[in-house]
Parts: C-alpha cells; structure tokens; sequence
C-alpha cells in the first residue's frame, strides 16, 4: 500500500474517530502486528514432511471428500 494511501486514510480516521475509537483501534492493530512477530514460517523441511504425511494418508484412504467436509452431498438448492 502506497504512503499516500495510508497518509490519507490516518486522515480520514483521525478526523472521524472519537479519542475511545483512536485508542480501541490502536490496541488492536499493536496486538495484531505482536502476533504476526511471533509467527515463524516452515522450514522447507517442514513443508516435505507434511506433504509427505498427507500423500501418506491419501495412499491408506485416510481422508475425506470435499461433499464429506462441506456438506454437499444431496444438498438442495432453491
């Protein structure tokens, strides 16, 4: 997103937020970014194995199809 873009909308927001609305969404943005921090990415070792695990299961039948997990199966339309 562009400087612009985000200059314009902290514009728009400060106008139009109460100071409670300012400091409720500040809280929840900086708690948001925290959890991100903390997230770390697979390793690609990590990303062979579970693939490696899934193609296992499929092979041995372990899985469910797609009308088993959404629910389509006779499902009706109107």
């Amino acid at each position: 997103m562009s400087t612009a873009i985000l200059t314009s909308l902290l514009e728009y927001l400060t106008g139009a937020l109460t100071p409670d609305n300012k400091q409720w969404l500040a809280d929840h943005l900086y708690q948001q970014v925290r959890e991100e921090e903390s997230l770390t990415p697979y390793t690609m070792e990590e990303i062979d194995n579970m693939l490696h695990e899934a193609e296992e299961d499929y092979v041995a039948g372990r899985y469910k199809t797609n009308d088993e997990v959404f629910g389509h199966k006779n499902a009706l339309t109107l």
